[in-house]
């Protein structure tokens, strides 16, 4: 692997497992990489998507080194790989960070959004549901913003649901969540217009 193909692919893991949330078996990210990148035309991003999976671990064990500089590492326990926060010295932090991961559990109560994966969604699933669908495009540090508080496994399970879906922003290259054709069929409208004009109508009511 040359030197550029190598720093191509730390870039990429670091993003994948930053936006996604998830954490990855060695193999599935291995399996993920070569499914969004073989069809690239750039040699070195294709080269990516040919990786073993002892060149992919040695690439996660030189790029975790790199993370811990800047407060990160990859978590690689129990066969799995992730991206969380390496050891938090400041007192003020931790307290921060735990706060949130509390928060975290309380919308999550050990399972996707307090619920079953296929069961109806809670109140905190629809108001990020709703957020999503006003303010479309949004990236998950927005969503996150707009809440402080962790919503990563909230909006993995509404796309699990079909309600909403990644895509790459053309203008910035981010990576933003919006609505789907699904949840255009579930609430019953014809088109996102449609929801500027629920929108529209609703401030007009409490006028």
């Amino acid at each position: 692997m040359t030197p550029s193909e190598s720093a191509f692919l730390e870039r990429a893991v670091v993003q994948l497992l930053f936006v996604s949330g998830r954490e990855f078996s060695i193999e599935g990210l291995r399996e993920k990489l070569r499914e969004l990148l073989v069809q690239e035309p750039d040699a070195t991003v294709r080269a990516a998507a040919s990786i073993g999976s002892f060149e992919l671990l040695q690439v996660l064990l030189k790029t975790t080194q790199k993370l811990e500089k800047l407060g990160l590492r990859l978590d690689m326990r129990a066969g799995g790989v992730r991206i969380t926060t390496a050891e938090v010295r400041p007192p003020a932090l931790r307290n921060y960070f735990a706060a949130l991961a509390e928060r975290t559990r309380a919308d999550t109560a050990g399972t996707v959004d307090g619920q079953d994966e296929d069961g109806p969604l809670s109140t905190t699933g629809l108001e990020v549901l709703a957020c999503i669908a006003f303010k479309q495009p949004l990236s998950m540090v927005e969503i996150n913003g707009y809440f402080s508080a962790d919503k990563r496994s909230v909006v993995h399970r509404l796309q699990h649901l079909g309600l909403v879906d990644c895509r790459t922003a053309a203008e910035n290259g981010r990576t933003v969540w919006t609505t789907t054709g699904e949840f255009l069929r579930r609430f019953n409208l014809q088109s996102p217009a449609d929801l500027e004009r629920l929108l529209s109508d609703s401030f007009a009511e409490a006028a």
